[in-house]
């Protein structure tokens, strides 16, 4: 009687199989979603804009203009989006997050400092009308918004810019021995001293790391857009550089723009973004560059048992902090 109860068919024994193995792989789920989960948002995020780009590209392909109007591009343009917010710019220093804050599309913002890069100046806010891909309604309504600042220029005919509020740090850099007959795409390769170790051009103002944007940072000899994305997302990471040393930490760096980057450049270490450690989380903890997941994981268990930690020196007590990982701590931890 017992063997009829637990005898199954050939077909019930294939589904229980593949229950059996349904329910482990959701248990394996389970257990791994600390680490799947976080990244999926993202992920469904980067798919949602690629679909949209598709979905651009085909439209265009198809000519089906129906009411919305296109750019000198070709690529579909539907009106500012919700999160954009006009507020008065400088053409000539603004970077690419500051033009997509004003509503234009990333491959303009590319457009606008790639013109940059070779030398070319906004003078007049007309001037601005003429980047590839904006559209005539576009510029009419960032037209109020645009203010170019002062000009001034040296002997080597270069452009100075001045007037800059307190968030943007000028730079200016000029070969002495550029002559004005020099075309302007030969000025801007020669923004730079071939030797910036040895000689530093009269009227040379120091960039500040700190504060710098991408499209100061590429103002340098040799920092492409790249190079000076990884500065900027490692200076996130970090909170800020006390040391113009940590740029040997980011690795693409090549050794001339590296030899540049630390003769051209201080650090003002108040810029700097401290972690509070007797509030911060185990997952903010362990994010920083400069702290592992077990030294988080004692800054925690301390703080527990000790209900505040007083200073960096109660760390230095215990075998996961080396002397090495005081010294540099010390600028990124508050108490």
């Amino acid at each position: 009687m017992w063997k009829d109860f637990f005898y199954f068919s050939k077909g019930e024994r294939r589904a229980i199989v593949a229950l059996t193995v349904i329910i482990i792989l959701v248990q394996i789920g389970l257990w791994t979603a600390d680490y799947w989960v976080p990244a999926l948002p993202e992920k469904l995020t980067k798919m949602a804009a690629i679909q949209q780009e598709l979905k651009i590209f085909r439209d265009t392909l198809s000519g089906q203009n129906s009411n919305e109007s296109y750019g000198k591009t070709g690529l579909k343009y539907s009106g500012y989006p919700s999160s954009a917010k006009l507020t008065n710019f400088d053409p000539n220093t603004a970077d690419s997050a500051e033009f997509v804050s004003l509503g234009l599309r990333p491959y303009i913002a590319r457009n606008i400092l790639k013109y940059r890069s070779k030398g070319g100046v906004f003078r007049k806010a007309e001037d601005f009308a003429r980047v590839y891909g904006l559209t005539p309604e576009q510029f009419a309504r960032m037209k109020p918004y645009i203010r170019i600042h002062s000009q001034d220029k040296n002997l080597s005919g270069s452009p100075v810019f001045s007037g800059l509020t307190d968030e943007r740090t000028p730079f200016s850099a000029f070969d002495s021995e550029t002559t004005s007959a020099t075309s302007t795409s030969e000025r801007s390769e020669s923004v730079l001293p071939q030797n910036p170790a040895k000689v530093k051009p009269s009227g040379f103002t120091f960039m500040e790391i700190n504060r710098a944007d991408t499209a100061i940072l590429q103002q340098l000899k040799g920092v492409g857009g790249i190079t000076a994305s990884r500065i900027v997302q490692y200076r996130n990471r970090l909170g800020g550089f006390y040391s113009i040393n940590q740029l040997k930490e980011i690795n693409g760096i090549y050794p001339d723009a590296l030899a540049r980057l630390q003769t051209l450049m201080k650090v003002d270490t108040t810029q700097i973004i401290r972690i509070n450690v007797n509030k911060a989380s185990l997952e903010r903890l362990k994010s920083h560059p400069y702290l592992s997941f077990y030294q988080a994981k004692v800054i925690i268990e301390l703080r527990k048992a000790r209900s505040v930690i007083k200073n960096i020196d109660e760390l230095a007590q215990f075998k996961e902090f080396s002397k090495a990982d005081v010294e540099r701590l010390k600028w990124y931890l508050a108490f």
